[in-house]
Formats: C-alpha cells, sequence, structure tokens
C-alpha cells in the first residue's frame, strides 16, 4: 500500500510517501515540502498549495493520504491559516478520489514514538533511523515538517494493519 502522510501548514507543509506490506517495514518514496513565500497574497497561496498536492497526488499515486489534525492551543491567527490549508489539502486528495483519514498529534506519538508525549526529537530520530536519513548540516530545511509527515503516514499503516 503507498500512503502519503501530510503535516499541513500555509507557509510549509510537510508530505511523505511511504510503501508498505503491512508487515511493519517502510520504504520511502519520496518526502519534501510544500512551501509558500509570506509576499504572497493569502488566495493565491492556498491556491499554490492546492496546485502543488495535486501535482504530487498526480505523480505517486497514493492509495490512502492521511494527515495531522488541526491542534489548536493558543494562536487563533495560526489555526485559521492553518485550517484553510487543511481545507484545500483536503480538496485536492477529494477531487483525486483517494481516501483521507486524519491523526491527533497525541495519537501519532503514541503509534510512532512508543508515547502520546514524545517530544520532537525523539520522533524526528525514530524517522531519521528507521529510514536512514541523513539530515543536511548547517541548513535550515524544515525537515520536522517531512519527519511529521513521515510518522503520520507510518501511524495509518500501523492503525489500517490492526
Amino acid at each position: 500500500m503507498r500512503i502519503m502522510g501530510i503535516d499541513p501548514g500555509k507557509a510549509t507543509s510537510g508530505f511523505g510517501i511511504i510503501e508498505t506490506n503491512g508487515d511493519d517495514t517502510f520504504k520511502l518514496v519520496h518526502m519534501g515540502l510544500v512551501e509558500t513565500s509570506k509576499d504572497m497574497e493569502h488566495g493565491q497561496r492556498l491556491d499554490m498549495i492546492f496546485n502543488q498536492f495535486t501535482d504530487l497526488l498526480d505523480k505517486f499515486q497514493p492509495q490512502v493520504v492521511a494527515i495531522e489534525r488541526l491542534f489548536f492551543a493558543t494562536n487563533a491567527l495560526t489555526a485559521i491559516d492553518v485550517g484553510q490549508a487543511i481545507g484545500v489539502i483536503k480538496l485536492a486528495v477529494y477531487q483525486s478520489h483517494v481516501p483521507i483519514f486524519d491523526y491527533a498529534p497525541m495519537q501519532v506519538k503514541l503509534v510512532v514514538g512508543g508515547s502520546g508525549k514524545a517530544d520532537k526529537k525523539v520522533m524526528k530520530q525514530k524517522i531519521k533511523t528507521m529510514f536512514h536519513i541523513r539530515e543536511k548540516k548547517g541548513m535550515r530545511t524544515h525537515f520536522d515538517n517531512t519527519a511529521d509527515a513521515l510518522a503520520i503516514a507510518i501511524c495509518h499503516a500501523r492503525k489500517a494493519s490492526v
């Protein structure tokens, strides 16, 4: 099964595409970021997110998409922006006729990291080890977003095989 995991955001959305046979082994197909500039108009940014995810879905043909559920802590404006990004991503997935599943951050941490309170460093290290990924030193790569997306894909794979 080919799964696309998505860590949504307006400025930076991470994505990771994995394959699994349901035996808890995973092959990394592709990973990366969809980024928009704060200098762009709001609608233009959402359009760019929609188009880039549509292209990724067409190119990699996942059988299912797993996306992180919006976690709202303190900043309402950030939550609104992320919610709008989630909306256009879900529209792209819907138009591609691919099933989509939402996972809460604590659920992903529990399934992948072993604890619902696993911190970002632990999660990131698990993903790097699992896929033999080397992070580029000294460069801002937003690997956190990509690692989160891969964790979301793994979470779905493990939940679907139960």
